[in-house]
């Protein structure tokens, strides 16, 4: 055995030492007397065996190319078999168009089998891959899935066109090197400038020079960790318009990915109309405070100096009823009780009138209130016929609320059920009901009740629906109640008819904001 392998490798190597050597072998020019007789067959052997040799070695060279700038194409390892196949056949060629002058018929050899090993190892890699060809779509299914995918990304584009210039805000569109790669009209109309003088241009152009080389910076921050925000949140931003103007501006920032390119698309809203405003809602509040000052001193001024003269008016009424109580007649008795009527009436007046003017604007404490507690308070202290009964329904509420405006209210309308009830034995009601985030409150009295005509009119500063000396009071106490109420957040209505009583029911909030106390 091993005597026939060293047989076998002695042969092999004296085939390779005498690899070129042409002794024993004719020139194919001398092998039979045809090509003597037509050389026109031989040159045509040998042009068209060197013209075969240039186009498998062109093709090898190709596909090597493809290879080489396109490294996704599919089975690359068959294709540089095939390259191989290719190139070794075109050698195969050659050396038969040489054997005519030189009879190199060993190398010819050689090269044969070289092709014929490449040959079979092309074939032995294309049986595996034949299933995977198989699967493969044909190029009609991949046409249209391609023209699909190019029609709906055309859909896609001319959609985002449609939002990016149709929206009423301006957007622009930068890419993380800062530069404007879209802008829509409003964008122009908004600064200035035309489509032309900013696409391609640093988005910087835009921002006030006092802060254009930190926004640089803040831009480069924002494109290494991109999120959806608002730009400078919680603090006012400015742009420069095209004649150097600054304009207030709110803009919000949205990353985007196209392809494998990431930009960011900033709206921009010019918010100078809302700061106008804002400047006049500060004017206003301004001249509302100064407003309230005022009122604050006219209160001072009714609670004070009103009632000095109001106070000597009453001391010589009384003085002249004191002094000349045996010489005055019945008339001038009468005349100085109705003085006294009208100077509590005055006093009265201005009592309301200064708890009228500080509803809502004193300074109280929330506190959780028992309404039934409350109420017992009050009608104990509130004077009244001897047989009239005020009755309060049991499941009155514990509310987080003011007691002091509360209290007002519930008072005042007890109060005015009583003064104006026609009968001594009336009876007054107190309910209350769940209104969702409010408690519905109550007072019903079997009075005489209120034609439909006077229901609104009832609630305006000094009306009364009686002689002023005919029934005590200032003609303020609806009117406190209602806008008590209704600085509180709640409502009252009234519902009546002659002859059938009346009933006001207000709302009252079941915990009263913070912002409320004031």
């Amino acid at each position: 055995m091993l005597q026939l392998i060293g047989s076998v490798l002695s042969s092999i190597g004296l085939f390779f030492l005498h690899l070129f050597e042409t002794d024993g072998f004719p020139a194919r020019w001398y092998c039979g007397s045809v090509w003597h007789e037509e050389p026109g067959v031989g040159w045509l052997h040998i042009v068209s065996d060197v013209a075969i040799f240039g186009a498998y070695l062109t093709i090898p060279v190709v596909l090597a190319y493809f290879l080489f700038r396109r490294r996704d194409l599919p089975f690359p390892t068959v294709i540089a078999l095939f390259a191989l196949f290719i190139v070794s056949c075109g050698v195969g060629h050659l050396v038969e168009a040489i054997i005519f002058w030189e009879p190199v018929y060993r190398f010819s050899g050689l090269i044969k089998a070289v092709t014929a090993i490449v040959s079979w190892g092309t074939v032995v890699a294309l049986f595996p891959l034949i299933p995977r060809v198989l699967d493969l779509p044909n190029l009609e299914k991949m046409n249209a899935q391609l023209e699909a995918e190019i029609a709906e990304r055309r859909r896609a584009e001319a959609l985002f066109r449609t939002i990016f210039f149709g929206v009423p805000n301006g957007i622009i569109m930068v890419d993380p090197l800062g530069t404007l790669k879209m802008v829509n009209h409003r964008v122009t109309q908004m600064f200035g400038y035309s489509e032309d003088e900013m696409i391609g241009k640093s988005v910087e152009m835009l921002i006030p020079k006092a802060i254009r080389d930190r926004h640089q910076a803040l831009r480069e921050s924002f494109f290494k960790a991109p999120r959806m925000r608002m730009m400078g949140e919680g603090r006012d931003l400015y742009a420069t318009r095209k004649d150097g103007n600054e304009l207030p501006v709110e803009i919000g920032l949205n990353p985007i990915q196209i392809g494998n390119e990431q930009f960011v698309l900033a709206s921009i809203v010019d918010i100078s109309e809302r700061k106008r405003s804002e400047r006049s809602l500060a004017e206003y509040t301004r001249q509302l405070e100064k407003s309230n000052e005022e009122l604050d001193e006219f209160a001072y001024v009714a609670s004070h100096d009103l009632r000095s003269p109001l106070q000597a008016v009453k001391n010589l009424a009384n003085w002249i009823r004191d002094d000349n109580a045996e010489t005055l007649s019945d008339e001038s008795v009468r005349h100085v009780d109705l003085m006294h009527q009208r100077i509590q009436r005055m006093e009265r007046l201005l009592d309301d009138l200064l708890q009228y003017s500080r509803v809502g604007r004193v300074e109280q404490s929330i506190g959780e209130v028992d309404v039934a507690k409350l109420l017992d308070a009050i009608i104990d202290t509130l004077p009244r016929p001897e047989k009239m009964q005020v009755q309060v329904k049991p499941g009155m509420p514990v509310l987080r609320t003011l007691r002091a405006p509360l209290d007002l209210t519930l008072s005042n309308l007890i109060q005015n059920a009583i003064k104006h009830h026609d009968r001594d034995d009336g009876i007054i009601k107190v309910s209350c009901e769940d209104a969702g985030d409010y408690i519905r409150f109550s007072v019903e009295d079997d009075g005489p009740g209120i034609s439909p005509e006077f229901h609104e009119r009832i609630f305006k500063m000094f009306e009364t629906l009686r002689p002023r000396d005919d029934v005590e009071g200032s003609g303020m106490g609806l009117s406190l109640v209602q806008k008590t109420v209704e600085t509180i957040g709640g409502t009252i209505s009234l519902e009546s008819q002659p002859g059938q009583g009346s009933t006001f029911s207000f709302t009252w909030p079941k915990n009263t904001p913070l912002g409320d106390q004031e």
